[in-house]
């Protein structure tokens, strides 16, 4: 009853944000960006079905290199159910991906170490592009005041690429230095990441197979911003758009907590594209073009994993309807 007050709370303060934000653009503004919105969802909708296409197979080729065999139809199915039910709440990734692994239904450690690893890989691809757009939005701003926060943000993308791929373990450090006495979920962990770790000097092909994949994607998401761009007539600057994109990871990270991300998208693609000189309309317009696209994959994702539900459920009653003709 709490957590669902809490939630209630959150969105009623993403609405709030949402409502300022809108107030701060200007409602004759926002209105004319929410009509010409629907331009561009078809396209974001057709980058994003390529996107997770690409993502499926990567997950694919983890698993495979981990002996799990998959249908790929059916892994999409997961990844978008997984997806919509963390965008939809307030723990997020911290949802989805256990999520992942119990809809697989298969060894747990096998399973979990290739879909932990596929993440990996693209949250360290996505901190490459981090890197990237930081420099990028230096060079734009370089006369500007947002230096050190480029600096600081920069750095914090640096420091969470190399922790995922640092040689030596976190957690079995900190294990050691515990001598025993830590917590059993600190030695799980730990155990897993060695594995994780293991994966890496294991199938070094089949993880650089992954990064090109993901990197492809990253490449996919500014191609997003580019379209918006255009389509609202502003002057496209590639050290702009990566700057752009990289403010707006940022604001994603800091609002997971947030369900579905409300107000948060809006706000912080309307002040990067303020902060490069270009209409904050405008990122109200990418920002709304990317919720409803992912709007329309939570429903899809969601209705999946209500169908996988039923035929589960049906394929438990059959056998006690055959036992039943028997007598």
């Amino acid at each position: 009853m709490r957590a669902r007050k809490t939630e209630i709370l959150l969105v009623t303060a993403g609405l709030a944000l949402f409502a300022l934000v809108l107030s701060k653009i200007g409602w004759d503004s926002a209105l004319h960006e929410l009509r010409r919105v629907w331009i561009v969802v078809p396209i974001l909708v057709g980058l994003s079905a390529i996107r997770l296409l690409l993502q499926t197979r990567s997950w694919e080729l983890a698993l495979r290199e981990e002996g799990v065999q998959t249908n790929f139809g059916e892994l999409m199915g997961i990844r978008l159910a997984s997806q919509s039910v963390g965008y939809l709440s307030v723990l997020g990734p911290a949802v989805s991906e256990p999520m992942k692994i119990k809809l697989l239904g298969n060894n747990w450690k096998t399973s979990t170490t290739a879909t932990l690893v596929d993440s990996g890989v693209y949250w360290f691809s996505s901190a490459v592009i981090g890197i990237v757009g930081c420099i990028a939005a230096a060079i734009a701003l370089a006369h500007g005041r947002y230096g050190v926060t480029l600096f600081v943000i920069a750095a914090l993308f640096v420091l969470s690429a190399g922790l995922l791929f640092r040689q030596k373990p976190i957690l079995s450090s900190l294990v050691e230095l515990s001598k025993g006495r830590g917590p059993q979920w600190l030695e799980r962990g730990a155990e897993l990441e060695a594995q994780i770790r293991m994966f890496r000097e294991r199938h070094p092909e089949a993880l650089r197979a992954m990064m090109r994949l993901d990197l492809v994607c990253q490449i996919l998401l500014v191609a997003e911003a580019v379209i918006v761009i255009s389509v609202a007539k502003l002057p496209v600057h590639l050290f702009a758009i990566l700057g752009i994109e990289a403010a707006v990871r940022v604001a994603k990270m800091t609002s997971g907590w947030i369900p579905a991300r409300i107000g948060a998208d809006e706000g912080g693609a309307a002040a990067a594209f303020a902060s490069f000189g270009l209409s904050p309309a405008a990122g109200l317009m990418l920002a709304l073009a990317r919720r409803s696209r992912d709007f329309l994959w939570c429903v899809l994702g969601l209705g999946w994993l209500a169908w996988r539900s039923y035929q589960g459920k049906k394929t438990q009653v059959v056998p006690t309807e055959v036992c039943l003709t028997c007598r």
